[in-house]
C-alpha cells in the first residue's frame, strides 16, 4: 500500500485527539489565568496597602479623596474607600434586549480599608471585592501607593 493510504487515518486520529483535549486545555488555561490574576491582585494590593504603614491617615485622605465610611475598630479607626468598575459593554441586538434575555451585569467593586491607630498613623490595611484585579491590570493601583514609596 502507498504511504498516502496511512496518512489520512493518522491525520483523522490526530484531529480527533486534539478536539477531545481542546475543552480540557481551555479549562486549564482559564484556571491558570484566574490564578495569575489572583496572584497579581494579591501582590499588588499588599504592596499598595503596605506602602501606607506608619503614614498619617490625613495623607491617604489627601491622595485618595474622602473615605466612603469611617468606622471605630478595636485599637483605632478604619477608613474605607470603594472603587466601582463598570461591566464591559456588550452590544445587544434588538431581539435580545426586547426579549429580556441579557440581564444587565452588576458593576464590580474593590473596597480598600486602612486602619489608623490612636496616633492617626496607618497600622495596616486590607481589601476585598471582585474587581481589585481589574484595577491592578489597568495600573490604577500604582497611583494609590503612597507618593513617596512608588
Amino acid at each position: 500500500m502507498p504511504a498516502s493510504c496511512f496518512l489520512l487515518p493518522a491525520l483523522r486520529a490526530r484531529r480527533t485527539a486534539i478536539l477531545r483535549t481542546a475543552p480540557a486545555a481551555a479549562a486549564a488555561l482559564a484556571m491558570i489565568l484566574t490564578g495569575a490574576c489572583a496572584s497579581i491582585e494579591s501582590d499588588t494590593m499588599r504592596s499598595l496597602l503596605d506602602s501606607w504603614k506608619g503614614i498619617p491617615i490625613d495623607e491617604a485622605k489627601a491622595q485618595w479623596g474622602p473615605p466612603l465610611t469611617v468606622q471605630a475598630v478595636p485599637g483605632g479607626t478604619a477608613y474605607v474607600w470603594q472603587d466601582i468598575v463598570p461591566p464591559p459593554a456588550k452590544p445587544q441586538s434588538a431581539e435580545t434586549r426586547d426579549a429580556g434575555v441579557d440581564a444587565p451585569r452588576p458593576p464590580g467593586r474593590c473596597e480598600r480599608r486602612l486602619v489608623a491607630g490612636p496616633d492617626d498613623a496607618v497600622m495596616w490595611g486590607d481589601w476585598r471585592g471582585d474587581a481589585c484585579c481589574v484595577t491592578t491590570l489597568v495600573r490604577y493601583c500604582a497611583a494609590l501607593k503612597h507618593r513617596t514609596r512608588q
